[in-house]
């Protein structure tokens, strides 16, 4: 059956109330709250150049400037918006203060763009976590793992591990935080990082912010600017009543595609992971009702070790971003300048394609320049009936398909239906998992060649793609042979 067919099955399915499983995702995202502003005169490097003058700590994250600036913008928006916080792009966050659709906070942001000092100015987009979850059926069946030859799903890599387990290579994991699992904490870089700067989603204690000298940090209206931001990267439940977005259990999902990531073998009873000897930095960036673009941007730039108003040094720069999150939109400028800083530094950025069943063009950050982006493969190796696809995705790897009968992606969970509970494995499917899958497999690779860009990583996963043994139209490469891509990358 060829993709066209087999997509416009599942829909039909879908629309007549089938596949309930399938159909499950994360609660919905809440409006629009923030615009972001990025200024002509404001740059990374004059961040980076504060941070030493100032003894090596952030700067503060209001800038000398924010009163005006914000009158500037209140005035060309004729909106009461509130200067919030400086991002780790030189950007301006402001806050509205009400949930905005898309369209009132493109409006807004087209006003703004008017100032002839604004290089940019767009809506803080909130992403949402890119997976469909299913029930933990196949407890210890992990296809995904194996030999191409028994599976032709599978990410091949027994053979990749005879030369790399992924030592000395950090991978951030931008998503909704960790659970402490036993077969992740040997590799957890804790307590990890919550950039969530919205206190409802986040379920953190909004603190007071202060400037460089300890003063208190004021809004343009003289009110003290509060954030949840804070280095407690713990999940804290992605759960919601509905007051704020769709109800919904907690996913606990940053944890199911870090144990596919890392989780560290070794244990008779546990699982393991693609790089089990990859270390974990967890960045929590997805609460209650997704996550904001701009929080987003900020962990990708302080994941590779830039300079992020208010927030610390991080002393554990990550050379892999996994990023199993998107909207459905074009990519943004915002992240265009988070991703371009991020190649600079070294950082190789892995984006899921995300699960609409649609050309992966018009999803952000997946059709952002200077990212590796993963569509889904089934245990039989063609393309899973929701994944995205096109020209624009870098890779398939295993991500799992309900619709074609196999188990799904099965790794480390939480059984907490809202609040944390013991630790449990279930298996999921979607792009959120295939993106781990090749995120832990660029770490082998930069274990074993250091010097790779991300450039190399990509051309490397593009060459050494297998074709896939089922119908696989629209997912670019082919599916990734872990084997193959470690010995390109040793001999590179």
């Amino acid at each position: 059956m060829n993709r066209k067919n087999s997509l416009s099955l599942l829909t039909a399915a879908l629309l007549a109330g089938a596949g309930a499983d399938i159909a499950a995702a994360a609660p919905s995202a809440a409006g629009i709250t923030g615009i972001i502003v990025k200024y002509h005169s404001v740059s990374q490097l004059q961040l980076t150049q504060a941070r030493i003058a100032n003894g090596g700590r952030a700067p503060s994250s209001r800038p000398a400037d924010f009163a005006a600036r914000t009158q500037r913008v209140q005035q060309l928006s004729g909106s009461p918006l509130q200067f919030h916080h400086q991002m780790g792009t030189g950007a301006y966050v402001y806050q509205s203060g009400k949930a905005l659709s898309v369209a009132e906070a493109q409006t807004l942001a087209r006003k703004i763009q008017q100032d002839p000092a604004v290089e940019y100015a767009e809506p803080d987009f909130v992403m949402s976590p890119n997976y469909l979850p299913s029930s933990p059926l196949y407890a210890g069946k992990q296809w995904d793992m194996q030999a191409s030859a028994g599976e032709p799903g599978a990410m091949n890599l027994p053979a990749a591990w005879d030369l790399s387990l992924g030592a000395g290579v950090t991978v951030a994991v931008l998503d909704t935080g960790y659970r402490p699992h036993a077969d992740l904490k040997p590799n957890l870089l804790e307590p990890g990082y919550n950039f969530i700067s919205d206190a409802k989603r986040a379920r953190l204690p909004a603190v007071a912010q202060t400037n460089a000298d300890g003063s208190p940090l004021l809004d343009s209206n003289g009110q003290p600017v509060q954030s949840a931001r804070t280095n407690n990267g713990l999940d804290q439940g992605d759960y919601s009543d509905g007051s704020l977005c769709r109800a919904g259990n907690s996913s606990w999902h940053g944890t199911h595609v870090a144990g596919t990531i890392a989780a560290a073998a070794g244990d008779a009873n546990g699982l393991t992971g693609v790089a089990p000897k990859a270390k974990l930095l967890p960045l929590r960036v997805l609460g209650q009702c997704g996550g904001a673009s701009s929080d987003i941007a900020d962990a990708m730039l302080w994941a590779v070790g830039a300079t992020v108003p208010g927030a610390p040094v991080n002393a554990n720069v990550a050379r892999v971003l996994s990023m199993s999150l998107g909207g459905a939109q074009p990519c943004s400028r915002t992240y265009r300048d988070a991703i371009q800083q991020v190649n600079a530094r070294n950082g190789v950025v892995v984006v899921a394609a995300g699960n609409a069943m649609k050309n992966v063009r018009n999803t952000n950050p997946a059709s952002c320049p200077g990212v590796i982006t993963v569509a889904s493969n089934g245990k039989s190796g063609g393309i899973a009936s929701y994944s995205n696809y096109g020209a624009m995705t870098t890779v398939t790897a295993p991500g799992g398909d309900l619709n074609s009968g196999d188990p799904g992606i099965y790794s480390t969970l939480n059984s907490g239906t809202t609040v944390p509970g013991a630790d449990s494995y279930a298996a999921f499917q979607g792009t959120s998992m295939a993106t781990p899958h090749v995120a832990g497999l660029v770490a082998l690779m930069l274990s074993s060649n250091p010097s790779l860009n991300w450039k190399a990583v990509r051309n490397i996963l593009i060459k050494t793609a297998r074709q896939p043994a089922a119908d696989c139209e629209g997912c670019s490469a082919g599916i990734t042979d872990a084997a193959a891509a470690v010995r390109a990358a040793k001999l590179n």
